[in-house]
């Protein structure tokens, strides 16, 4: 018996670095470990390739939101903001594809306010 085994399973995530006021990086999947200290934003464009992930969580909170605004909606419902006020605040996204068009759609969420 063989089994096939995705390397990308196993492989440590890509940690992505997004200041406030910048893009965050939509060239491969990651994770955003967010320091928030004040009112601050970054913008999501649509996503690289279907099955893409990106995981973004507040990892320490002094003070403020963040607040992220997607291209594209990420949800059924049409949201295109989210709002991350808490340490522990989580949001998992992935890519799909909707009437062929590659779209950010939320697979896990624990704290983040989309609206």
């Amino acid at each position: 018996m063989s089994y096939n085994i995705r390397a990308d399973v196993f492989a440590p995530a890509l940690v992505i670095v997004a200041p406030t006021a910048t893009a965050i990086s939509v060239v491969s999947s990651g994770v955003l470990p967010i320091t928030q200290a004040g009112a601050e934003t970054n913008t999501l464009a649509i996503p690289t390739f279907l099955g893409q992930k990106l995981t973004i969580f507040v990892d320490t909170d002094t003070s403020g939101a963040r607040v992220i605004t997607s291209a594209q909606r990420i949800n059924q419902a049409g949201n295109t903001i989210i709002t991350l006020t808490e340490v522990g605040d989580f949001l998992k996204l992935e890519a799909i594809t909707i009437a062929g068009a590659l779209r950010w759609q939320v697979v896990a969420n624990d704290g983040a306010v989309l609206s």
